[in-house]
């Protein structure tokens, strides 16, 4: 038996320590690209309209507040940034006139649905204008998830303006506006 095993020993021991350093590597290099993409999503056609309600009895002021969005919005976002210090912001911007003696505010919820990762954080109220406005700070690497349910839901409020004489200011109007939104660089 002993030289059944010695002889099984001499034949397979060499080839078991050959076969146990025989080995061979490459590398693996992996490329994470930076990644800036906003989108909106609507459960109707892209378009939000807030429409004022007149008074219904002579003497009562026009009450703006009732003016109310007939669809929602959501802004859905995919972010990869640069390093874990570098952070996004969504910023909006409205073309177009907005009626004298309004304003028009807009408020982006926290971020709800499918995603995963560093959502940004709503600011709260807003006030849109021609010039760019803050909407949603801190975005890190993350995605909101796709479509309606997903993201943040923006609510637009219509409000007359308090910096001057508002009621003065209004008039008919109709006014057709784009609101812009821009996934950027926090500077």
């Amino acid at each position: 038996m002993s030289a059944i095993l010695s002889v099984f020993l001499i034949v397979f021991l060499p080839l078991f320590l050959l076969a146990q350093s025989n080995q061979s590597s490459h590398k693996a290099n992996i490329e994470i690209p930076e990644v800036a993409l906003l989108g909106l999503v609507s459960e109707e056609a892209g378009q939000t309209n807030l429409t004022v309600s007149a008074p219904t009895e002579a003497g009562n002021k026009i009450d703006v507040s009732t003016a109310q969005q007939k669809n929602s919005v959501w802004l859905n976002y995919s972010s990869i940034i640069r390093s874990q210090n570098h952070r996004r912001k969504v910023i909006a911007v409205v073309h177009g006139e907005i009626p004298a003696g309004m304003q028009l505010f807009v408020e982006a919820s926290q971020a709800a649905g499918q995603g995963n990762g560093t959502m940004g954080q709503p600011i709260g109220k807003v006030a849109l204008s021609g010039q760019p406005a803050e909407v949603i700070s801190d975005i890190g690497s993350c995605y909101t998830g796709k479509g309606v349910s997903n993201g943040h839901l923006l609510t637009y409020k219509l409000e007359t303006d308090n910096s001057g004489d508002s009621m003065a200011d209004l008039a008919q109007h109709q006014a057709t506006l784009q609101v812009v939104y821009t996934l950027t660089d926090h500077n």
